[in-house]
């Protein structure tokens, strides 16, 4: 990309649909790290999203699998290690040899990225409902940025008890468009479990749903917002944009800012 194109890019006005960068710059820097973080926001991101597990010692771990195999390249399960033992692993070679520097942070530590403004965090819950009081000591200092601050997880327990602690902050259902039993989700039992649990909305799969107006106007006549993840495509960007989403999940923000912008 030409710095011509980048000015022009982050000189844009905020679009309709914000643009969320899912790990961060994920489709130029190693996922779920500080660099791919900062990358973002340098390139104009509305927000990014990551992932947060809980770690032996009761503290946080930015990463999104279960272990550290495929992005450290050595083998420690995330809930049974210590947050020590997780942050001196190196989780950026494997994206290049610019990255080699890269280590698992914290949540702290990407919080710390953020700029102050408009552009904001969703933190994805890759673990349970025992994370929230971690989350709470966290973020509680960050009320007067509560705007900048969102919380999103597939577990029920976890949005819901997250909501409860801090009513503050949007949270959102993520879903996928089929159970683990490869059945279609039931979005309306869906919708329904949101709205009990006082949840602020969805955040759903592009893959399975039958996304078309009728899906998005009743989800919309439900009092929810609208989220939809992982989109790589101009024209899916192009097809959920007028679809009326509220945010778009992406690996590359820059595609998906362009994508719009030749609307």
């Amino acid at each position: 990309m030409t710095r011509l194109l980048l000015l022009l890019l982050t000189a844009m006005p905020a679009l309709a649909v914000e643009i969320i960068a899912h790990r961060g710059f994920s489709a130029r820097a190693p996922e779920n790290t500080l660099g791919a973080f900062h990358l973002a926001w340098e390139y104009g991101t509305d927000a990014c999203e990551l992932d947060v597990y809980l770690t032996a010692d009761g503290k946080t771990a930015v990463i999104h699998d279960k272990d550290t195999q495929r992005t450290t390249g050595q083998q420690l399960d995330v809930a049974k290690s210590t947050q020590a033992q997780l942050t001196a692993l190196g989780a950026g070679a494997w994206k290049g040899a610019a990255w080699a520097e890269e280590k698992i942070p914290t949540l702290e530590q990407a919080l710390a990225t953020l700029p102050q403004g408009k552009k904001r965090f969703f933190i994805e819950i890759k673990c349970g409902a025992e994370i929230v009081p971690e989350l709470k000591r966290i973020l509680d200092p960050m009320k007067d940025r509560a705007a900048q601050l969102a919380i999103i997880a597939f577990k029920r327990e976890a949005a819901a008890e997250s909501k409860k602690a801090l009513p503050w902050i949007q949270v959102y259902r993520l879903a996928s468009g089929k159970t683990k039993d490869k059945q279609p989700t039931d979005l309306t039992r869906l919708i329904a479990d949101t709205q009990a649990d006082k949840l602020d909305g969805l955040d759903l799969s592009q893959a399975d749903f039958p996304w078309d107006e009728a899906m998005v106007q009743q989800i919309r006549a439900a009092g929810l917002g609208l989220y939809v993840w992982t989109v790589n495509q101009p024209a899916d960007v192009r097809r959920f944009a007028r679809l009326g989403v509220d945010g778009i999940t992406t690996d590359d923000p820059i595609m998906a800012r362009e994508a719009l912008a030749g609307q």
